[in-house]
């Protein structure tokens, strides 16, 4: 069976499923009639100051709320109730078919459109657990590691090192004053866990909801939204785990273990809480892939989150998202949603100390050809779970690295617009201007924003034509031997066709060579040969 014979089975099924007795709609609204919609009370503070930052209007129509008129007259044709939605004007709503009708024929509906529905587990890009209605527990216990071995300090400080994040402390930068909202599935032992006694203490956890359960308390079930937290914020035992130690938080749970599509509703419900909130940064290492899309729909424009993420960005929040683990998978060779829209911060995971992308982290572009992912950062990491540390691996845990990076810088320099940061963060990576769908722009590096430069930006090597082909020549002497064993040097390299679009990509282990020759026959008119090594890109064009 053909991939678009599966996908009108699968709709086949879902309509009939949804046609006996209740089912799951969407009923889109024409307008919003005037109800006395008053930002100043509606928004908090920050939200407020976040719009006249980026010089948007206040009395913007998608922030007005969903008429109460016209939800009071649809609750009472429907069994129930779900997520409204003022930023697509529509309310998720249970009804029966001959009730959809009816929704159908009210002059202010502008349509009803039955919802897909599957029962598939959600994409956590770390460890997963089953959901419990108890607080989750995992690692070992406290009581039992009173502090931190020499090897798991050794591990935060590469963390934190390999980002050049230490300059961001050394200059008084923590985040302070950014206030992030992190989605995920679940926030255990964060009431308790001495990695978050600081957010306790300052009270900089400013507001949680649980969008399953309609209720404040998040601190049960799965525990990856904890580990993802310790990663922008955490102190352990005096050492960060995280760089934004000194961020407001607000954290939602919107993953559940078995859903009818609903995470995706509850992600675009937990970005308007955080926009109506002031969120500034908006982390997620969630992601909506199989079974729910095809590869080709990964284009930053089809899925709810990815509608949700770009009208986000547009109400000046930055959207970081794990660009995913499907790495390995070679049926999946784009980036997933919502990483997949081109303002969203997507990022993979690379291994310390090669900078090099581990083989679980997903590869771009976006199905649009969108240039994804952003940027990397290390994704084997030392964390705080529900009672205690971990060792884990995921793209999960390098978003929310770069996210603790997002907030220092932007607490240096808070005049820019969430894109303004965005080309920032991407100008600091350690391969600009260099991109491959492996790397990205490569590692955030903090040294750009001070004086203390990042070097290895001079010319290093020479590109010549020897007897009909391409020579790569470094420009000194390679490293001696001893050295190599500490210090690997690597040369990246793409094929770009006449339009600049990436044919082929490739990262050479130099070791003892300091040459590679590429013969020109094998290339057409028009390509184009790009070089980076050690901070200096330099292309051949044929």
């Amino acid at each position: 069976m053909t991939r678009t014979a599966c996908l009108i089975v699968f709709l086949i099924l879902c309509q009939s499923h949804l046609t006996i007795g209740q089912g799951g709609y969407w009923v889109y609204f024409k307008d919003k009639p005037d109800e006395g919609f008053d930002p100043y009370l509606f928004f908090d503070p920050k939200a407020i100051e976040r719009r006249l930052r980026h010089g948007q209007c206040l009395y913007d129509p998608v922030d007005i709320p969903v008429s109460e008129k016209y939800l009071e007259a649809v609750s009472a044709l429907v069994d129930s109730m779900g997520v409204v939605t003022r930023w697509l004007n529509a309310a998720f709503v249970y009804a029966g078919p001959q009730a959809a009708d009816s929704l159908a024929g009210l002059s202010f509906v502008r349509q009803v459109e039955p919802a897909g529905r599957t029962d598939l587990t959600a994409t956590l890009f770390g460890e997963e657990r089953a959901e419990t209605d108890s607080p989750g527990l995992s690692g070992f216990s406290l009581s039992s590691r009173p502090g931190l071995s020499p090897a798991d300090a050794e591990a935060l400080s590469t963390q934190i090192d390999h980002i050049q994040g230490r300059l961001f402390a050394e200059n008084g930068l923590d985040g302070a004053g950014i206030r992030i909202a992190l989605f995920d599935a679940g926030f255990p032992g964060v009431d308790t866990h001495p990695a978050f006694e600081h957010l306790r203490r300052d009270g900089r956890i400013v507001e949680t909801w649980d969008f399953h359960r309609d209720r404040s308390d998040v601190y049960r079930y799965n525990a990856h939204g904890t580990m993802v937290l310790s990663m922008v914020t955490g102190i352990y035992d005096g050492h960060q785990m995280g760089l934004a130690t000194g961020a407001d938080f607000l954290l939602a749970r919107t993953e559940i273990r078995r859903e009818p599509f609903f995470e995706e509703k509850y992600w675009l419900a937990a970005a308007e809480w955080a926009d109506r909130l002031g969120a500034d940064i908006i982390s997620s290492s969630l992601g909506y892939i199989h079974h729910r899309y095809f590869p080709e729909q990964m284009d930053g424009q089809t899925s709810l989150v990815a509608q949700a993420a770009r009208i986000a960005i547009r109400k000046g929040m930055l959207v970081i998202n794990a660009a995913g683990n499907e790495g390995d998978n070679p049926r999946w060779r784009v980036i997933i949603t919502p990483a997949d829209v081109d303002s969203v911060m997507s990022v993979g995971a690379v291994s310390h100390p090669s900078m090099l992308r581990t083989s679980y982290s997903s590869v771009g572009p976006a199905a649009d050809g969108a240039t994804k992912p952003n940027l990397v950062a290390m994704g084997n990491v030392l964390l705080a779970n529900a009672s205690g540390l971990s060792r884990r691996q995921g793209t999960s845990f390098s978003a929310p690295l770069v996210t603790g990076f997002a907030a220092c810088l932007w607490q240096k320099f808070p005049g820019l617009t969430n894109m303004e940061l965005f080309e920032a963060m991407q100008r600091s990576g350690s391969l600009y201007p260099y991109f491959d769908y492996s790397h990205g722009y490569g590692v955030p590096r903090a040294g750009v924003f001070f004086e203390a430069q990042p070097g290895g930006s001079l010319p290093g090597f020479d590109l010549e034509v020897q007897q009909g082909r391409l020579v790569f020549q470094l420009r000194f002497n390679p490293l001696p031997a001893e050295e190599t064993q500490v210090q690997e040097r690597y040369l990246y390299y793409q094929i770009l066709d006449r339009d600049g679009r990436i044919e082929q990509y490739f990262v050479v282990l130099l070791d003892q060579s300091d040459r590679l020759a590429l013969d020109m026959a094998n290339f057409r008119a028009g390509q184009k040969v790009r070089f980076h090594f050690e901070g200096y890109t330099a292309s051949w064009e044929f």
